[in-house]
């Protein structure tokens, strides 16, 4: 997947929120990239505008969203609607309360796969007792109720469901939010392994930094609609070259290293109805200037693999190494 100035805004009846601007990255085979950011930071905007599922009132207004050589942004409804968990699905954020209540969850499975794959329903039934088994459930579990479920094994049946067509890519949209921590390592060690297993393409969504270190290749750290760092995941903590990923990393906890106080970001982000001029994280930084305040900042490489939008991020990067 290659996404290109991707800009989506939510036109309301007094404001437009621009909640995603010029956002690129590209996703390979195989890889699992990371977007990672405070709330409201347009993660989850930008995962509903590959999907062509924003919400009334969001609109696409620029850009390309391209798999295997085609645009999605062109796609009608109809078009899309084929494309949608045959090629690209995704794992919604609250997806434990997504279930219905009075269906069994096989039925709920099974019925992507009837949609999607014109099968009928007893076929549907036999691969979402496969899926079950490949997400580590027991397959005669496909005749309960959500209700009958943990946390954690419903977030399994969302899984099974996502994969229930055989797609190459899979958006996961916070997918071990609530769920404590012993269970969230289970998730996201199943989503590595099924990634291995299936050649799975994945866009992994989330505002914690350690799963992304954990599970990712590739990180896109988002700030107020925008990308302020892309690259490797061990060049970008280490090596960071933009003031808002070391300020998320440093106000990150760790149980290695020596003791220090937490650091957090002054201020809050912006309100997208009305972001200030120039580059967007300016009234938080320390390091903005007049610059900062009347333009954007050019996307520009720093190291193979490594891009980033910061007007000063030369003098940022040789002040953090002399420290």
């Amino acid at each position: 997947m290659e996404v290109r100035d991707l800009t989506t805004h939510f036109f309301m009846h007094e404001a437009v929120a621009r909640a995603v601007e010029n956002v690129s990255f590209t996703l390979k085979k195989g890889e699992t990239l990371g977007l990672a950011g405070e709330s409201g930071c347009g993660k989850t905007t930008t995962a509903l505008s590959i999907m062509r599922l924003l919400p009334p009132g969001g609109r696409i207004l620029n850009g390309e969203i391209v798999v295997d050589g085609e645009d999605l942004v062109k796609k009608n409804d109809l078009e899309m609607k084929a494309i949608r968990w045959r090629k690209i699905s995704i794992v919604f954020q609250g997806a434990m309360n997504a279930l219905n209540p009075v269906l069994r969850v096989g039925e709920q499975v099974a019925e992507a796969i009837v949609e999607k794959e014109k099968v009928s329903k007893a076929n549907a039934l036999r691969r979402a007792r496969s899926l079950f088994e490949l997400v580590g459930l027991d397959s005669s579990r496909v005749s309960d109720y959500p209700h009958e479920f943990s946390g954690g094994m419903r977030q399994r049946v969302m899984i099974a469901m996502a994969l229930a067509c055989n797609p190459s890519i899979v958006i996961a949209d916070e997918p071990v939010t609530a769920l404590d921590v012993v269970v969230q390592s289970r998730i996201l060690e199943l989503l590595k392994e099924l990634q291995r297993k299936l050649s799975l393409s994945v866009i992994l969504i989330t505002h914690d930094l350690s799963v992304i270190a954990e599970t990712c290749d590739r990180v896109a750290i988002m700030y107020a609609g925008r990308i302020a760092e892309l690259g490797n995941v061990v060049n970008v903590y280490k090596d960071s070259w933009h003031p808002y990923t070391e300020a998320l990393i440093t106000a990150f906890p760790s149980i290695a290293g020596k003791r220090r106080r937490f650091l957090s970001i002054p201020g809050d982000p912006p309100d997208l109805t009305s972001p200030p001029p120039g580059c967007r994280f300016h009234p938080r930084c320390q390091w903005q200037d007049e610059l900062c305040r009347t333009q954007d900042p050019d996307y520009r490489s720093v190291a193979p693999d490594h891009y980033v939008a910061c007007h000063h991020s030369d003098k940022f990067r040789e002040s953090v190494r002399e420290r």
